[in-house]
């Protein structure tokens, strides 16, 4: 099906031919300075699992920064997910936020369906989305469940959603074994909506030509310090989150035995997706293309998308809670990183400048 979006450039893609739009980072060389890894932590030291995210509910300083300094997903993003689901089901009654995080997108959903189940592998995640929701839903419209997004359908019965969303989630779980869950949970008719956002991009063409590959750069410094400390198995969690990324979403295949009218939007595709890739891994990473022969792409440049205006205290407070294992790996910043900033600094001034973000999003229905 179409979509009414506003945009001010559209190109219209089908099949497998995307692979020329997938963007590489642009950036400077690094100082050869020894780098600290996150092993140089005692708090994660001796520690490998792919649950990374080590911050308590109760650190409301971290949260109430990391709400604040995410994107805002728009109206008119939503409306693209409501108007698919719409054009096959009219049922509104249950909605899933898969890896919900601290519930922006549990209380959208709440706007719309019956009841919303937020679920997450983190409990900590759990609680920061119940205290932040629980005054304005009730349990009633709003519950929770502890589980792996890959185990969320042996907690319900089969065809009990009429849609499931996954946001920043689907590169961080076995995507084969989730995408077995939700055909479980799923009725026919009911919507899959799943989406990934980058690094902040400098929407002026000329802070973009100066500047983004300071901000590639701080991405990568801060990252290599957790990824390339890490033990065996939770670098196993980040390369497949890092091919998910690299490949904007495109390595999820959905049978089309199973999933139908399967539409693939991108936005702002000449910045990058990946939090992180080969040059913060420090292990190969590939993108993989598994965009059925029927899927619609559509790729779209808009440079106003979830628009943020921050200067540069603002961008650093974003590093600063971007992912807590930074802190824990680089410090307050090694001698690199400070040098980039005042290269920020230098380049933004001290007034508010406009950032955008690269985006995928899949959206499909369950037959």
């Amino acid at each position: 099906m179409k979509y009414p979006i506003p945009v001010h450039e559209r190109s219209q893609l089908r099949g497998n031919r995307r692979g020329e739009h997938w963007p590489r980072a642009y950036l400077r060389p690094f100082s050869s300075a020894p780098r600290r890894t996150i092993q140089d932590s005692p708090r994660y030291r001796n520690e490998d699992s792919e649950n990374f995210w080590k911050v308590s509910a109760g650190h409301n300083e971290f949260w109430s920064a990391y709400v604040a300094t995410r994107p805002r997903y728009s109206s008119s993003f939503y409306n693209l997910i409501y108007a698919h689901h719409d054009s096959h089901s009219s049922s509104w009654n249950v909605a899933h936020d898969v890896g919900c995080g601290a519930g922006q997108v549990t209380a959208e959903l709440a706007s719309r369906f019956q009841h919303v189940i937020a679920s997450d592998n983190n409990d900590a995640h759990l609680e920061v989305a119940r205290r932040r929701l629980e005054t304005d839903f009730s349990d009633k419209k709003v519950s929770y469940k502890h589980s792996m997004g890959e185990q969320l359908a042996a907690h319900y019965p089969p065809s009990s959603a009429d849609l499931i969303a996954a946001a920043e989630a689907m590169v961080l779980m076995d995507e084969k074994v989730s995408l077995r869950g939700f055909e479980r949970m799923l009725r026919p008719g009911g919507t899959l909506a799943f989406w990934f956002y980058g690094r902040p991009t400098f929407a002026d063409h000329a802070l973009h030509a100066n500047a983004q590959s300071l901000i590639d750069a701080l991405m990568v410094r801060n990252w290599a310090a957790v990824i390339q400390g890490s033990g065996p198995r939770r670098q196993a969690g980040f390369k497949r989150a890092a091919e998910g990324m690299s490949s904007w979403l495109d390595y999820v295949w959905l049978d089309p035995s199973v999933w139908t009218d399967v539409h693939r939007i991108k936005w702002n595709t000449y910045g990058t997706l990946p939090f992180f890739a080969q040059e913060a891994c420090g292990f190969p990473v590939e993108s993989v293309n598994r965009v059925g022969a029927e899927d619609e792409v559509e790729t779209i440049e808009d440079r106003e998308w979830w628009h943020n205006d921050w200067n540069l205290t603002e961008l650093k407070r974003y590093f600063q809670v971007l992912f807590p294992g930074f802190k824990d790996a680089v410090g307050e910043g090694s001698e690199e990183i400070h040098r980039i900033y005042d290269e920020l600094g230098k380049i933004m001034g001290k007034q508010r400048v406009a950032f955008i973000w690269s985006v995928a999003l899949v959206i499909a229905t369950r037959k």
